[in-house]
């Protein structure tokens, strides 16, 4: 699914996931740290770091903090929804914006990247917001503990070697993205598809959208790149305006986090955290995601 990308795995491995990693080298590491706002350890500064370049190393080392006891199972949950910040940034800065202001133009488009980053922050910030009501700041102080070793890789290397990885990522989104909007030019032209089209249209107008959009739908649920790729034409012909194109995208997003939910996010959470905290992390995560994209998606449908 585009919008998560494959996960990388390479150099981790069960027991020993980025072991050299520290609070000295993270970036994140002072005085106070960044966890402290949501009363968490400042342990986890580490894989919250981590998240901006490689989700998968991060919630490893997550899962290597509560097998070693250094935080507990409250504290891997809301470290998790805190998660949804740097990870939400990663994903739209490296392959969600170079698609979305090719097609949806610089100004829809950015407008889209705050709104989709904006709903992976809210998941974080009320991560924090439960920290501070269910984590005292002396819970967090006594669950920190040693951190593993420091390591000799900086920061900003693993940001550069990111990027890299993400190039061959965004070549099969482009993949995906050309042949979609050309399929879905064609398709509009068919007698088929216009009929299938007025037949959904008057329930698809009680929420403000035209019929097309069910094609950004359907496409949105298992690929937001393929979404993205089919509301083109749209927008460009005028059949579609820009408000009915970003909820017809949020509504997408809410069914392919659900399919994702099932397909990606419960088998890597449980092979990390194991069946009962690998679910409750899953199910937290997802409850919160689903429930911040469905108030986004109805304030933009009331004032479409």
């Amino acid at each position: 699914m585009e919008e998560r990308p494959s996960p990388d795995v390479s150099g981790v491995l069960p027991g020993e996931p980025f072991s050299e990693y520290s609070a000295d080298a993270a970036p994140g590491k002072s005085d106070e740290s960044s966890g402290a706002l949501g009363n968490l350890p400042s342990g986890v500064d580490t894989p919250l770091t981590l998240c901006l370049v490689n989700n998968v190393a991060a919630y490893s080392m997550l899962a290597e903090l509560k097998n070693n006891g250094l935080v507990n199972v409250r504290e891997v949950v809301l470290s998790f929804l805190v998660s949804n910040i740097p990870k939400g940034l990663f994903y739209t800065v490296f392959y969600i914006a170079p698609v979305v202001l090719g097609a949806l133009g610089m100004r829809l488009g950015l407008i889209y990247l705050l709104i989709y980053f904006g709903v992976f922050a809210v998941v974080g910030f009320v991560g924090l917001l439960l920290g501070r009501l269910l984590l005292s700041p002396q819970v967090a102080q006594d669950s920190d503990g040693q951190l593993p070793e420091p390591t000799r890789e900086q920061w900003w290397d693993k940001m550069i070697g990111a990027a890299k990885s993400s190039l061959p990522t965004f070549g099969r989104l482009i993949a995906v993205f050309v042949p979609v909007t050309f399929l879905v030019i064609t398709l509009m032209q068919t007698e088929t598809v216009k009929q299938c089209l007025a037949l959904v249209d008057p329930a698809l107008r009680q929420f403000g959208l035209p019929a097309p959009v069910l094609i950004v739908i359907t496409t949105g649920m298992f690929s937001t790149i393929a979404a993205i790729g089919t509301l083109g034409p749209f927008l460009q012909v005028g059949i579609v305006t820009p408000a009915q194109g970003i909820a017809a995208l949020l509504f997408a997003s809410a069914l392919h986090y659900f399919i994702s939910f099932w397909c990606d996010d419960i088998p890597l959470n449980v092979s990390f955290f194991g069946p009962h905290l690998g679910s409750k992390v899953s199910v937290a995560n997802l409850i919160v995601l689903e429930g911040v994209t469905c108030l986004v998606l109805g304030v933009v449908v009331l004032f479409n």
